[in-house]
């Protein structure tokens, strides 16, 4: 007969909890200021964690944090599970008139630049109805949100409007313009505009985001991409190396275009627009603590929830 765990108690809960933050920091030494223990602490809970499943879930050591394959189950049981509490939680909470819980929101980066983003006016409209809620804001790269959304690890997400899994809703929010940009030091800086047409522009080392986006223009490179990064501020750094040209939102770049240290590259013939939108589960399995925080965020975007 298999092995059974006895009943799951409020120790084994506090252990959980510590896991999942340890895999979610990428280590123990990060996991202390999302916990506020000390590392010898965690180590110890980890330890008893894995004595109690009689498995051993990471290996850490000189070659740095890594799950073992039963880690990785583990972990991913680990997410459902303590999702399946907060819910739980949120939702007895609301029945009887006061939300509680926790409510994890991601966000790509820059996006409090755009003048059409209303987030933390949407913010603050949740906490007035709200107010017991714990609100946790991550800043996650674009390729790593679906899967965060999906693993219930977020309940809310603001995206770029990008190819993703039937089970996530998406509502548009606003838009934003990207355009190619070199920095001061580049070849291309103090060329005029009728210079730097598609043929002299596709000579160019280009950086790159590092996961799909909607844009035709990276074909008229003649090679591949020298550089990549998963984030703005990444390729901020790349382009103001003067060695590489890079699409930015305009809103982000302006702040190095006043001040003389990038320009942007014929945005008549680079630019694009991109949509960001509001991005959760399937309405029937989101949360009612998440339901509030996407009307709130619709609401001031002037959206209206559909389904």
């Amino acid at each position: 007969m298999p092995a059974t765990l006895p009943p799951i108690s409020d120790a084994d809960l506090r252990q959980l909890r510590v896991f999942r933050a340890v895999v979610e920091a990428n280590g123990f030494t990060a996991a202390q200021g999302e916990l506020g223990l000390a590392r010898s602490t965690i180590s110890a809970q980890m330890a008893e964690l894995e004595t109690r499943l009689g498995l051993t879930l990471c290996r850490r050591g000189r070659g740095g944090f890594a799950l073992t394959e039963h880690g990785q189950r583990i972990y991913a049981e680990t997410v459902k599970l303590l999702r399946a509490l907060e819910d739980f939680r949120a939702e007895a909470g609301g029945l009887r008139g006061r939300l509680v819980g926790d409510l994890r929101v991601g966000v790509v980066d820059h996006l409090i630049e755009n003048p059409d983003c209303h987030l933390s006016a949407a913010i603050a409209d949740f906490k007035r109805r709200a107010p017991d809620v714990h609100l946790t804001v991550l800043v996650i790269p674009p390729n790593q949100i679906e899967n965060a959304l999906v693993n219930r690890q977020l309940q809310i997400a603001l995206v770029p409007n990008l190819p993703i899994s039937p089970g996530i809703r998406l509502h548009e929010l606003f838009s934003e313009d990207q355009t190619l940009f070199c920095s001061k030091g580049h070849p291309f800086f103090d060329l005029p505009e009728g210079a730097l047409d598609l043929q002299k522009v596709g000579t160019a080392a280009h950086a790159r985001r590092g996961y799909a986006v909607s844009t035709p223009y990276y074909a008229i490179f003649g090679r591949g991409a020298e550089a990549t990064a998963f984030d703005m501020e990444g390729l901020a750094y790349l382009i103001l190396s003067g060695r590489f040209v890079g699409f930015l939102p305009r809103t982000y770049a302006e702040r190095w275009v006043r001040r003389g240290e990038m320009r942007a590259i014929r945005p008549d013939l680079f630019g694009y627009r991109i949509g960001i939108c509001l991005a959760h589960v399937t309405t029937g399995t989101l949360p009612r603590t998440a339901q509030l925080f996407r009307d709130a965020v619709l609401s001031r975007h002037g959206r209206k929830a559909r389904g």
